[in-house]
């Protein structure tokens, strides 16, 4: 049993077995001194000089107690490096360019069918820790820098191993249609993808798209997400990264879980969204690194009352394990305010990943939860750039990243 004692504040989104949207993404609730009890990994009460004597105790006062983050698009499984390609975009380089030309995706691509399962299990293992130590709880992972049958199934066992090491929670992607390789045609590598369903379905609970001028079109991806959901797996959606493509449109059709990414979707597809009950996912640390000036349209969202939520998109691309500076960028530069973006990095992130027991502090509620070196949560965005993260806490263990 663990006892926090003390907090300043204890603050967390109204628990809610569905996503918070419009008004209710910034109601937080908030504990000033406050104790939380945990028993068998879960959450017990939140309340003031709480007393149980066989508790271990942690000293929380002055400091803040927030759910775990949940980053519901990673691609953290990969092999290689490409910090030259950020020379190519300050010269002016766009993502498309440089794909076209055998980097980006495809240059990943390369250095992670020439690892070994060992040297990406080190090299994940890395990432994971980091993220771990900067507060995220749950983690998605998309396999998608394989394409091809057995390095797609390499990136995937990686992801379930990681997910058995004791730190953040890994929810597993199938991501196959992430590009085309060089060493098959666009035809044969749709019909390779199909094949592989029933086999990484047994390793993936998500099967995604990118969806996106240059990459799959709407028919492809509807051909390829169709038959994922017939292979019993949930579907995902890259979607209106550059521009209104009819990525989220198609999205909104099959009812995905998520639809990810939308910088460039028009307010029909948002409301379409909506409608279809999908979760935006948006990643603002994707046009930072593509040293773009556009982000997704948050205010236009939550105005319109489509849920939303955070990743860091982590990838060789967009390389940041944190979910503290995503929500900072959400802050400065979509202009959530703190607490939408605390809402959108815990309790929707989570239902967006299908986990409606976490992302929230409540009695029975799983024990995902941070201790915060900071007098107010606020500071969690308005103090930028370093680690604010003091204890994490995963079903209800103490984790040592």
């Amino acid at each position: 049993m663990l006892l926090l004692k003390g907090a300043a504040q204890v603050v967390t989104p109204p628990a809610s077995d569905s996503p918070l949207t419009g008004d209710m993404m910034g109601r937080v609730e908030l504990h000033t001194r406050s104790d939380v009890a945990i028993r068998n990994g879960r959450i017990v009460e939140v309340g003031r000089k709480l007393d149980y004597p066989d508790a271990e105790v942690i000293d929380a006062r002055g400091k803040v107690v927030v759910p775990g983050f949940v980053d519901p698009h990673t691609h953290l499984v990969w092999a290689g490096s490409r910090e030259h390609e950020l020379e190519w975009k300050l010269q002016g380089r766009s993502y498309q360019d440089i794909l076209a030309d055998g980097g980006g995706i495809l240059r990943t691509v390369k250095e992670t069918r020439a690892a070994s399962e060992e040297e990406l299990r080190e090299e994940s293992l890395h990432r994971l820790r980091n993220a771990t130590r900067y507060g995220t709880t749950t983690i998605e992972i998309k396999s998608g820098y394989g394409l091809q049958r057995e390095d797609e199934l390499k990136q995937l066992r990686v992801a379930r191993w990681l997910g058995e090491q004791g730190l953040a929670e890994v929810v597993s992607t199938f991501m196959g249609a992430h590009a085309f390789p060089p060493d098959s045609s666009r035809s044969e590598y749709i019909e390779q993808i199909e094949e592989m369903l029933p086999e990484v379905a047994e390793l993936a609970e998500y099967c995604d798209v990118f969806c996106e001028e240059g990459a799959f079109t709407t028919n492809e991806s509807r051909r390829l997400l169709e038959a994922a959901r017939e292979a019993g797996m949930g579907l995902r959606i890259h979607a209106d990264e550059f521009g209104d493509t009819g990525g989220g449109t198609l999205g909104a059709e099959l009812k995905v879980a998520s639809a990810d990414h939308l910088s460039g979707s028009s307010m029909a597809t948002i409301e379409a969204l909506r409608d279809a009950g999908v979760t935006g996912i948006l990643l603002p640390g994707t046009p930072l690194a593509l040293l773009e000036s556009k982000f997704a349209s948050a205010r236009k969202m939550v105005a319109a009352e489509l849920p939303l939520a955070l990743a860091t998109d982590c990838n060789p691309n967009c390389y940041t394990e944190s979910m503290q500076l995503v929500m900072q960028l959400a802050v400065f530069r979509m202009k959530l305010t703190p607490g939408e973006a605390l809402t959108a990095a815990t309790l929707n992130g989570a239902l967006a990943l299908g986990r409606s027991n976490r992302g929230a502090i409540a009695s029975g509620w799983r024990a995902d939860l941070l201790v915060c070196n900071v007098p107010d949560y606020r500071h969690l965005t308005y103090h930028f750039g370093i680690n604010h993260v003091e204890t994490v806490i995963i079903g209800g263990r103490i984790a040592n990243a």
